[in-house]
């Protein structure tokens, strides 16, 4: 059932989302509907466009709004640490590691992880990143038993992985297992008529600011 458009406001308001446009309201609206469920999410759209705001809105109309929502920037996370980084280490698993580290998965367990840029995972870091997922478990660098995890994953690129499945830069079997669902945000090209909105919001943020100095 769709929520009215009342409902849909409030959503806006709550999470600083700017315009009126269909496509996005429409995006709101499959955001709520799918949050009381577990489906993996995948979301799609231009750099800008504010996917970011979706996997919390997502979160915290879910049953896991209580714990705890971790987002990550995969394409920020240097090659060599990214395993350390997602599924934590034990002390002493290689130089540098002094002490127990938990991941961000471990970090999220009982909530949502939100993967950007999931695109800029290398190949092999997509197999361990689908193990998780099928297993529902993971295990530390250096830890000889996995840990198990109830989380919510929730994925966004701005990054074509359909082509990239097709050229072999992205697991297909990944691909399928975090695109349970799809959610495509609208770029601002295809919503202007909420430009002049969003022109007024940035003015009076600005003039706000100024007003401080």
């Amino acid at each position: 059932m769709n929520m009215v458009r009342s409902e849909i406001q409030n959503v806006k308001l709550r999470f600083g989302i700017i315009g009126n446009a269909e496509g996005l309201n429409r995006a709101i609206d499959v955001a709520i509907q799918v949050a009381p469920t577990d489906l993996s999410v995948l979301i799609t759209g231009e750099s800008g466009v504010g996917k970011e705001n979706f996997p919390q809105i997502i979160h915290q109309f879910s049953r896991r709004k209580h714990g705890q929502y971790i987002a990550v920037n995969c394409g920020a996370i240097p090659e060599g640490t990214i395993d350390s980084e997602l599924f934590g280490h034990e002390k002493g698993a290689f130089t540098g590691a002094i002490s127990d580290r938990n991941g961000y998965f471990a970090e999220a367990n009982g909530g949502t992880i939100f993967l950007d840029e999931i695109g800029e995972i290398s190949p092999s870091r997509q197999g361990k990143l689908l193990r998780v997922l099928q297993e529902h478990s993971i295990r530390r660098i250096g830890a000889e038993t996995p840990i198990p995890i109830d989380i919510r994953i929730i994925a966004a690129t701005n990054r074509d992985l359909v082509s990239m499945v097709r050229e072999g830069t992205f697991r297909a079997d990944l691909y399928f297992r975090i695109n349970v669902l799809g959610l495509c945000i609208p770029p601002l090209r295809q919503r202007q008529g909420d430009i002049i909105l969003l022109a007024d919001a940035f003015l009076s943020e600005t003039s706000e600011r100024a007003g401080r100095y």
